[in-house]
This record gives C-alpha cells, structure tokens and sequence, in this order.
C-alpha cells in the first residue's frame, strides 16, 4: 500500500527549525553530509527547497511540489554561491514570513 509522500512531518533523523536566526545559524555550520530541506512558495507556487554544502559552496535546489502528494514535481530554480548573505536572501525570498526547516 503507497502512502505518498509527506514532506511536512519531522523525520526521526531530521531536526525541525521555525525561526529564520536558527536556520541561519544551522546553515553556517552544516555539514557535508547534512542538508536542509524548506518548504515555501515560488512564483506563487508551493515549493520544495534542498540546501546542500560542499566545501564553501551551498547548492539550492527548488523544486514545484506534486499536488496530492507534496512530493519534488518540476526543478524550478538552481543557486550555488559561497555567501551566506546570497543564501539568506533566497530563503527569504522563498519563505519571506515563516521559516518551515527541516535539517538532516
């Protein structure tokens, strides 16, 4: 039986972050092999954000979400930058009133 996909529980391995000073500190020291995911609007789309970090180097990846299920639909926009700034400012873009994160 498929349940679909529901990006808005927390899960067990992901810590949940409601207030933009918390995301950014989390941002700043992310790891590797962690991630953030954000829920948000796009172009008056819902939308699914992944924030990744190599090195430097923070990837945003947002994707339209499928209605129904809220699972990743069409990719939307791509980021990379090494500024925190460039990065704060596309989240605030997204996500300009509430902050909706998910680290894992």
């Amino acid at each position: 039986m498929n349940q679909g996909f529901c990006p808005s529980p927390e899960l067990f391995y992901e810590k949940k972050i409601s207030s933009f000073p918390a995301l950014s500190r989390a941002l700043r020291v992310l790891d590797e092999d962690s991630g953030v995911r954000l829920l948000g609007t796009l172009a008056g789309k819902k939308c699914m954000v992944f924030i990744t970090r190599f090195g430097e180097k923070y990837t945003i990846m947002t994707y339209s979400t499928k209605k129904g299920t809220g699972a990743p639909g069409e990719r939307l926009e791509t980021i990379e930058t090494d500024s925190v700034r460039v990065l704060e400012e596309a989240i605030r873009r997204i996500s300009p009133h509430s902050v909706r994160a998910f680290v894992y």
